[in-house]
């Protein structure tokens, strides 16, 4: 194996263009170099088009194309592994068709931790409405039996970012929610604003459940993938047929 794993961060949404969007990718550059191995490297890309969030279906299409395409040249250009920082994953099926290293969607690899972890899990997201798209994942893994409910918190994606302690508060109130009234014995912070906070630690000391931040996680399973040598099965995920694109 390789001296240094290199892991390409995959930004979906072009966040350098949002307000105090260039503090932002800063924060979570450090908060990223804090929690890597040694003996591993990485690299943030950052899309310079595109939705400044997801939250959405359109917004995630928006998004994609950007995604596909960065993905395909950290393949080529030695990356080991590939991360897509959002918890929707946009464009994890079609990048792992077109490549061959590991591609790891944030969401997709919360959700089958959280699985192992308990026997109800519940997503702390930033709307109620976010349930629709992650009741289509969570049956899309066949985890229906391991998934008890998605509470929002009523804020944007980008004003969860803005505030450390407004956004902890909102999401303990509901994290109760999910606690005591929906049963969830696991918790996931179901968005990346909420993710970078670092306050996991927070919220399982106060509830006394698992919290799993879907960032440590991601790169916590890139690097072991790499290290096991093993990548999705191209059974699966077939390569596509070579075409020209008009």
């Amino acid at each position: 194996m390789k001296n240094k794993i290199k892991i390409l961060y995959q930004f979906a949404t072009a966040k350098l263009k949002t307000p105090n969007g260039e503090n932002e990718v800063l924060k979570r550059k450090i908060f990223l170099q804090k929690n890597i191995s040694n003996n591993v490297s990485l690299k943030i890309s950052v899309p310079n088009k595109g939705p400044g969030s997801i939250e959405s279906d359109y917004d995630e299409a928006m998004a994609i194309p950007n995604v596909i395409e960065s993905i395909i040249n950290g393949e080529k250009n030695g990356y080991d592994v590939a991360i897509i920082s959002c918890f929707s994953d946009p464009g994890l099926e079609a990048c792992r068709e077109k490549v061959s290293i590991p591609v790891i969607g944030s969401g997709e690899n919360s959700m089958l931790l959280a699985s192992q972890l308990g026997n109800y899990f519940s997503i702390l997201s930033p709307f109620d409405n976010n349930s629709i798209n992650f009741n289509k994942k969570v049956t899309s893994l066949g985890l229906e039996k391991k998934y008890c409910s998605t509470r929002g918190i009523g804020m944007t994606v980008l004003d969860l970012a803005k505030n450390k302690n407004i956004t902890l508060n909102k999401i303990l109130t509901n994290a109760k929610k999910a606690v005591y009234n929906d049963g969830a014995d696991v918790l996931i912070l179901g968005c990346m604003s909420m993710a970078f906070h670092d306050i996991t630690s927070i919220i399982q000391n106060k509830l006394k459940v698992p919290v799993i931040n879907p960032v440590k996680a991601s790169l916590l399973t890139a690097e072991s993938l790499v290290k096991m040598n093993i990548s999705h099965s191209k059974k699966s995920y077939p390569s596509p047929l070579s075409k020209k694109i008009y």
